[in-house]
């Protein structure tokens, strides 16, 4: 009976030694998918971020473009405004030049008996 037991011992340890096995491929497999998933997981964090950054990126240019022709805008606007206000300055000063272009005229026309 002895032969017996020690076969039945014999049996129970190599399961426990196969189930052992079985366990260390399996935590192996495990962890291989782990690996893999968190690969996965980051691969397509940076690909999101990429994205978003790229997103980003054209936001930007197209609010910076909208700015500069804004701002081209308020510049043409501001050098039309400067132009009429100098067209009005000088049509003033042509006006003031006539007006004593005449004076000195009629001053340097006076006969001297008209200053009596």
């Amino acid at each position: 009976m002895l032969h017996s037991e020690d076969a039945d011992i014999n049996i129970v340890i190599r399961e426990i030694i196969n189930l052992d096995k079985k366990a260390i491929d399996i935590k192996k497999n495990v962890e291989a998918r782990a690996v893999e998933i968190l690969e996965q997981t980051k691969n397509n964090i940076k690909e999101r971020e990429k994205v978003e950054l790229e997103n980003a990126q054209k936001l930007a240019k197209k609010n910076y473009e909208i700015e500069i022709a804004k701002a081209k805008e308020d510049r043409l606007a501001i050098i039309n405004s400067m132009e009429k206000d100098l067209l009005k300055v000088r049509y003033r000063y042509d006006e003031k030049k006539e007006e004593k272009a005449i004076e000195v005229l009629k001053i340097l026309f006076k006969t001297p008996t008209d200053h009596i």
